[in-house]
């Protein structure tokens, strides 16, 4: 028995021996910029050392040089064909390999450690992530901002991961995937609360579309308790959206003159504001606030084609009373709510057709003023009537 043990302990050591010594021939390579040779010196290792984890540190090593030679040979020819294409996949499988072996392995001098490495492939596979995307090819697109994201969270830098989260959150969006949009949008939010205020607006109209308003409440909830003061801004939106989808008129309006006041003079702010206010009926209000802004700005399109939409939606408002009165055979009431509305469906029309003169082009206003024009019975310029036939082809 003890002769047995001495055989088996000896071939241990002989095995380990050569290990290292098959290693250093592959280091020694890459010292000296040699990693093509280092490859094929490799491979005799993995053969005898399957389950070493130095030996697939080495592996990972090896293939990060193959990868940096193709780069360096592709900066100075674009056209190049890279040699080792998949250098960086197999070097970050690698890493891994070595980590699952051993979590505690030391690389030789001068050599990646394990989480060093992934690091180091996490910003290139971002890169190949937005390249496959732009290419329209989204599957790669998804697998190389996955690796991303893992490798910047296990290297523990965070904001890059919740940045590599939110654009594979993006790509599932191209993909009309909104089960893994939505899973990639909390991942980047777990990574990185304050990082990206656009992870909590797109969450929240996830919800909104979901009807979820209990979890379009929490998200804006925690997106204002994460985010810095200076960034809120971003979330006032879907905040406004909240209001009025939960009929909290009250709050919408207290909101909109807290933005007003912080925000004098910004159009976005107007334009959002009068924009729910005139959905939420609140018609005086809304033309209080741009009556304001194009005192200033009298040619802005946005806010003339906003002010038609403060009086289009208050004509919606009328046939809607309209209709009411008439299915209850109200006729004297019906009559009156007409002749009222006749003044509010001119304003809308004069309003937009201002807005077209500025700009003939947007599709909302243009669509708005061949409808006012309907209703008016004032013929519909042929340059009008084309551009909204138009639409209706594309859709």
């Amino acid at each position: 028995m003890k002769k047995l043990m001495l055989v088996i302990v000896g071939l241990m050591i002989s095995t380990t021996l050569f290990s290292q010594s098959c290693l250093d021939d592959v280091w020694m390579c890459l010292r000296q910029n040699q990693a093509p040779k280092a490859k094929k010196l490799l491979e005799g290792c993995m053969a005898s050392n399957p389950d070493n984890a130095q030996v697939w540190l080495m592996k990972a090593n090896v293939y990060v040089n193959l990868y940096n030679m193709d780069q360096k040979k592709l900066a100075s020819d674009p056209n190049a064909t890279p040699r080792y294409p998949d250098a960086l996949l197999t070097a970050n499988e690698a890493f891994i390999k070595a980590l699952e072996l051993d979590p505690k392995v030391e690389p030789k001098t001068g050599m990646l450690g394990a989480i060093a490495g992934q690091k180091l492939c996490a910003e290139p596979f971002y890169n190949m992530g937005v390249q496959a995307e732009e290419k329209g090819d989204y599957q790669d697109a998804v697998k190389y901002f996955q690796l991303s994201a893992k490798n910047y969270e296990l290297a523990k830098v965070n904001n890059n991961a919740a940045a590599a989260y939110l654009q594979l959150a993006l790509v599932y969006s191209k993909l009309n995937d909104p089960a893994k949009y939505k899973s990639a949008l909390l991942k980047s939010i777990a990574c990185s609360p304050a990082a990206y205020p656009a992870c909590y607006t797109e969450l929240y109209y996830i919800y909104q579309n979901e009807k979820d308003t209990v979890n379009c409440a929490k998200i804006l909830e925690k997106g204002f308790a994460a985010l810095p003061a200076d960034k809120h801004g971003e979330l006032v939106e879907a905040q406004m959206n909240y209001f009025a989808m939960t009929d909290q008129k009250d709050k919408l309006m207290a909101l909109c003159d807290t933005m007003l006041k912080n925000n004098p003079g910004d159009l976005t702010t107007i334009v959002n504001c009068s924009n729910y206010l005139s959905n939420f009926k609140a018609y005086e209000k809304a033309e209080e606030i741009l009556t304001a802004a194009l005192a200033t700005n009298p040619n802005e399109f946005k806010l003339n084609s906003q002010m038609a939409y403060r009086y289009f939606m208050e004509v919606v408002d009328y046939e809607d009373r309209i209709e009411a009165a008439k299915n209850a055979k109200q006729w004297s009431e019906m009559t009156t709510l007409r002749n009222d509305e006749k003044a509010v469906l001119q304003n809308a029309h004069d309003w937009s057709e201002k807005a077209y003169q500025i700009n003939p082009d947007d599709r909302q206003n243009n669509i708005m003023l061949q409808q006012l024009k309907v209703k008016l019975l004032i013929p519909v310029p042929e340059e009008l009537k084309t551009k909204v036939d138009s639409y209706r082809h594309k859709e």
